[in-house]
């Protein structure tokens, strides 16, 4: 089976990245990010535009190329590096709520 155009252009922008240029540089279409690195559908993404969340999360920043929605991959990188991770369902439930002023005393 032959791979799909967003897989194709995702493994080219690696592999740009991999040879050295800058990820600022690198702009990928967003249907190469969703839902291949962020896992999220397209129609969750053009809602993260609109709402600035993604996932519970602050929405990665994106630019526009006339009508077209690119993303950078140094703003996918750190989206994805800034997105809290659990081991568990219910570390995440803890994580969730806690109570802020114990948050940020730990």
């Amino acid at each position: 089976m032959p791979k799909k155009k967003s897989e194709d252009i995702l493994d080219n922008a690696f592999r740009l990245y991999h040879q050295g240029y800058s990820p600022e540089l690198i702009e990928l279409p967003e249907s190469a990010v969703f839902p291949f690195l962020i896992p999220a559908a397209p129609s969750t993404a053009r809602k993260s535009r609109v709402t600035g969340m993604l996932l519970g999360e602050p929405a990665p920043h994106f630019v526009h190329r006339g009508r077209n929605v690119r993303y950078r991959l140094s703003d996918v990188l750190a989206w994805l590096s800034a997105v809290d991770t659990q081991r568990s369902t219910a570390e995440a439930f803890i994580a969730k709520n806690k109570p802020e002023s114990f948050a940020h005393s730990h």
